[in-house]
């Protein structure tokens, strides 16, 4: 019967593999209501135009801001 050995050491990659993806989900909810409320104020567009118009660039910066802040909070 063979019993395999477990090391006892930390799983880094699942680590900041779940950091990242907190930090993402976290950040691009964030960057959307931020840009859509900013884009609103600024534009004098309704909210569903500011909505339209801040969508990609709020992904984006959601998910690398997200992503990086992720990463950092993982790093020891």
């Amino acid at each position: 019967m063979d019993v395999k050995e477990r090391s006892h050491e930390p799983d880094y990659d699942s680590r900041f593999g779940k950091a990242i993806v907190k930090g993402i989900l976290i950040g691009v909810p964030v960057m959307l209501i931020g840009l859509t409320l900013g884009i609103w104020i600024i534009t004098n567009n309704d909210l569903a135009d500011s909505f339209a118009t801040a969508f990609l660039p709020g992904v984006l910066l959601g998910v690398f801001g997200g992503g990086f802040a992720g990463m950092a909070t993982a790093m020891e």
